[in-house]
């Protein structure tokens, strides 16, 4: 590998392995943050719904069963 016209050997392919490296975690936790901000935008749009508005369906579960003996 040759950097600046400078050819390193060993030791700059070691140092480029290790950029590299660190590259590919800075986007991992890039990638991840911006799933975790996906999710909580997720719930919060659907925890209101789901909690609020008519619940007539589950008020009258149960209200209409006929027992025969």
């Amino acid at each position: 590998m040759e950097v600046n016209g400078v050819s390193g050997g060993p030791g700059m392919d070691y140092a480029s392995e290790v950029y590299s490296a660190s590259l590919a975690k800075r986007a991992q936790q890039q990638e991840g943050s911006q799933n975790l901000e996906l999710l909580e935008r997720a719930v919060e749009s659907i925890t209101p719904a789901a909690s609020s508005g008519s619940h007539t369906t589950t008020d009258n579960l149960g209200q209409n069963i006929n027992i025969n003996v």
